[in-house]
């Protein structure tokens, strides 16, 4: 049940990137310290580390021992992220 909420992540930034709206979003540039981290992405994106699955789902890696491609990645702001995980996981727990 979780894909509906990275479904949702996903479905977000490809939204506002084809809208030209990534003014709304958060643009990363991933380092060569972090190709092999997602977990690190998400610290110094959202300030704590339990949200790597978000850097995945942008990054387009399945697992998280998939090295992150060492671009510019569209992320939702912790504000999106808040809202879509109240949204979706509270969802997920009652199906």
């Amino acid at each position: 049940m979780i894909n509906i909420y990275h479904n949702a992540i996903r479905d977000l930034v490809d939204l506002s990137s084809r809208k030209g709206k990534t003014g709304q979003c958060v643009r990363y540039e991933i380092g060569t310290d972090e190709i092999n981290d997602p977990t690190l992405v998400a610290y110094r994106v959202y300030g704590n580390r339990d949200d790597y699955d978000v850097i995945m789902v942008c990054a387009g890696t399945n697992t998280i021992y998939q090295p992150l491609p060492q671009q510019e990645i569209v992320l939702p702001t912790p504000m999106q992220l808040i809202a879509l995980k109240r949204a979706y996981k509270s969802v997920t727990s009652i199906l």
